[in-house]
């Protein structure tokens, strides 16, 4: 009697826990269902979009102010400490320019020096955009006429003399036998030299100006050591300052006029940049040298280019 009991209510059981299977599977699948919906936000399901990027194009660039400041630049044939540019009303799709300002400090530019140096130029300017933008050069159309002030230190002054290369150019040779040089100095042959060691520069007052030159004098192993002491008035030749009404000296002795004129011939070529460049073309009217310190000159240039880098 027990036993069927027992058996009757497992069967109870057993029917109503099959009866309640259906749902709870149910139940779990709409779980299983719901869940991943919950997990996953709405946004996501969208395409993201990236915002549309422009170029500029310097074809047509307007500017109504371009500055560059450079510092320590090194260029095919010089270097420089700064230059400061400023171009004012800047059209590149026209190629106009209203003005151009430049200003140099520390140059040192093929055979020119100079501390300072300013240019301004005056009235609207045109220029080939293609040459700027492909070859870096500011080609106009016609000369710019610019104002221009450059000022030289003493100190400036004698780095260049020292210099080797300087000290080189000033070195003169006689190869033709008989030559001037040589038969102003007593040389019978050819091969002669006089070969610069050293050299100093002092400005003095109404733009005197005293050189010292040592350097050798004769034939190979035979040259003598000489010193000679040069004056000079600085002025303005042909819109270059150049030396004139020089004396040379050895020894408190005026010597041979012809060899100071070769001597004062080597030194105004020294730096002839202001009258064979065909980019920038000086023309100074006004010298004005301060005793021991410096030379200012003034003038204008005509600017057929300026480049900003090499050919």
């Amino acid at each position: 009697m027990h036993k069927l009991k027992r058996t009757l209510a497992l069967s109870i059981c057993l029917s109503s826990l099959t009866s309640l299977l259906p749902a709870i599977a149910q139940e779990q699948q709409i779980q299983q269902f719901q869940i991943p919906q919950l997990q996953i936000p709405q946004q996501a399901t969208q395409a993201l979009s990236a915002p549309t990027l422009s170029f500029v194009d310097i074809n047509s660039g307007r500017f109504g102010k371009l500055e560059i400041d450079m510092q320590d630049g090194q260029f095919l044939r010089g270097a420089c400490d700064n230059i400061h540019l400023v171009a004012r009303n800047m059209d590149l799709n026209l190629g106009e320019l209203k003005s151009l300002d430049v200003d140099v400090k520390g140059g040192n530019i093929e055979d020119f020096i100079v501390d300072k140096l300013t240019l301004t130029t005056q009235g609207a300017l045109k220029f080939d955009t293609g040459l700027l933008l492909n070859q870096k050069m500011l080609q106009f159309t016609s000369p710019a006429t610019a104002q221009v002030t450059a000022l030289v230190s003493q100190d400036s002054l004698n780095k260049y003399l020292k210099a080797p290369s300087t000290l080189d150019k000033l070195s003169y040779t006689v190869t033709k036998k008989g030559g001037m040089l040589a038969g102003l100095l007593g040389a019978a042959g050819g091969n002669f030299g006089l070969t610069m060691t050293g050299a100093s520069i002092v400005l003095g007052r109404n733009n005197k100006v005293s050189m010292t030159a040592e350097g050798k004098a004769g034939l190979g192993q035979l040259a003598v050591p000489i010193a000679a002491q040069l004056e000079s008035q600085l002025s303005i030749q042909d819109g270059w300052v150049q030396l004139g009404d020089t004396k040379l000296m050895t020894a408190g002795q005026e010597i041979s006029p012809q060899l100071s004129e070769i001597l004062v011939k080597k030194i105004n070529s020294l730096s002839n940049l202001g009258t064979k460049s065909d980019d920038i073309h000086f023309s100074f009217t006004d010298l004005k040298v301060t005793s021991g310190k410096q030379l200012v000159v003034t003038g204008t240039a005509q600017v057929n280019r300026l480049r900003f880098g090499r050919n």
